[in-house]
């Protein structure tokens, strides 16, 4: 997966460069995104969709937040090839994403949203997600304040004595 860093930051850089749906300014380089590649996969999963040897789109999970009482809590993050849109590759990235992490022992998802990314809205709509949120004005982009969207998705149970969330690796799943 570092390996494919390149590729995955072309996806990446017109969400940056061009949308609000990414509160970055700044297209990191290849080796930055290959560390952050990294350090997410020590964790949580990065799965890519590919076909004839072109990626075109990839989703991961990460931390929503870093306090210990929040491990049980991942974001989910999908991008895709903007040749690639409409044709399902976010709703497969997202349906494998969710069943991943179900297994690793997340209780809860969350997905934040810039407003105004209604396809987002409505694929996470479609996977049981609900919105338990909305901050105005989150972020300043592309010349105007942009508001964030919360939508959640309970994976398991709350149990009164969770148990530890098991790491990607240690899962031994293969990416698709």
């Amino acid at each position: 997966m570092p390996e494919d860093a390149e590729q995955l930051l072309r996806i990446y850089a017109p969400y940056i460069e061009n949308t609000p749906y990414t509160f970055e300014y700044e297209v990191p380089s290849v080796s930055e995104f290959r560390s952050r590649i990294e350090e997410i996969g020590k964790k949580y999963p990065w799965l890519v969709y590919e076909e004839n040897s072109a990626i075109l789109g990839y989703a991961y999970g990460g931390p929503l937040f870093s306090r210990a009482a929040y491990q049980w809590t991942v974001e989910d993050s999908i991008y895709i090839r903007a040749d690639a849109k409409g044709r399902g590759i976010g709703f497969a990235l997202l349906n494998r994403l969710l069943s991943i992490l179900k297994k690793q022992g997340f209780c809860i998802c969350y997905s934040l949203i810039v407003e105004g990314n209604v396809p987002s809205v409505k694929m996470h709509e479609k996977f049981g997600f609900t919105e338990c949120g909305f901050a105005a004005n989150s972020g300043y982009k592309l010349g105007e304040w942009q508001g964030v969207l919360t939508m959640e998705k309970q994976l398991n149970e709350f149990s009164s004595l969770p148990k530890p969330v098991i790491p990607f690796p240690e899962l031994g799943l293969s990416f698709f």
